[in-house]
């Protein structure tokens, strides 16, 4: 009884909670059973549905959603009826709406964003909330046109000619080297512009890098079917047809 009460003056616990701290005390299930209907008697001890109802009403309090509670209370030994029961019989009671919620949290914890949209999503949505709520709310917000993913974040840091070198040294042609860039948000509007003026500094040349994807391979040019595979396989790497026929005029 006297851990009993020592624990229960810490902080709140659940019957399972409380057992499993007398437990570590003694191992006599009797005095367990006895010190548990005592405090009951005396009302020290809540039981489940009043503990997770006073839980319920923490948590929105603090605007926390429906999935944390779950999480917090089952590893609490309650069992899942009585907190779905406790979240229904709360959100009745007080007129709860996590939509609410949630919106309220967004609008006043960001004026604008300055993380990304991944970051915000795993945050609210470890607080408890659906990715369709969290989606919605985010919508909802001023600056929601602002918010950018970690791609379009690096796509803005990118430096053009840097990515380009580095796609060149890869053995990319042209086609490739856009076509990624573009997959990854970064802005391809001077990449022209840029990429003349690489060749013009003697800085890349296509025909050269193709010439050197080809003699890396072991293909017979002598073959039509070969000749088609190599001409596929440097078309895939992103180089011009002018290209790869200068290439295997070479080779040859």
């Amino acid at each position: 009884m006297n851990s009993a009460m020592w624990h229960l003056g810490q902080r709140d616990l659940t019957e399972s909670e409380l057992v499993s701290k007398l437990r570590v005390k003694t191992d006599n299930e009797e005095w367990i059973a006895d010190t548990l209907e005592k405090l009951r008697g005396f009302g020290y001890l809540k039981s489940d549905d009043d503990f997770a109802e006073k839980f319920v009403e923490r948590a929105f309090s603090s605007e926390y959603g429906s999935g944390y509670i779950l999480e917090k209370l089952k590893k609490k030994g309650i069992t899942d009826t009585v907190i779905r029961e406790a979240i229904v019989k709360v959100t009745e009671e007080l007129q709860i709406d996590e939509q609410t919620i949630l919106i309220d949290r967004i609008n006043n914890t960001y004026e604008e964003f300055s993380i990304s949209k991944e970051k915000l999503v795993s945050t609210l949505q470890k607080r408890g909330f659906s990715y369709s709520q969290v989606n919605e709310a985010i919508k909802q917000h001023k600056c929601y046109e602002q918010l950018q993913s970690n791609l379009e974040i690096k796509a803005a840091k990118a430096d053009v000619e840097k990515e380009v070198l580095k796609y060149v040294r890869k053995g990319k042609g042209m086609t490739v080297i856009r076509q990624e860039l573009r997959q990854r948000k970064i802005d391809t509007d001077e990449l022209d512009t840029i990429v003349d003026r690489l060749i013009a500094a003697e800085e890349i040349d296509f025909y050269s890098s193709c010439l050197e994807q080809l003699e890396k391979k072991n293909y017979d040019l002598k073959t039509h079917k070969e000749r088609s595979k190599t001409y596929a396989m440097l078309s895939r790497k992103g180089f011009s047809s002018e290209e790869i026929k200068f290439a295997m005029s070479e080779a040859e």
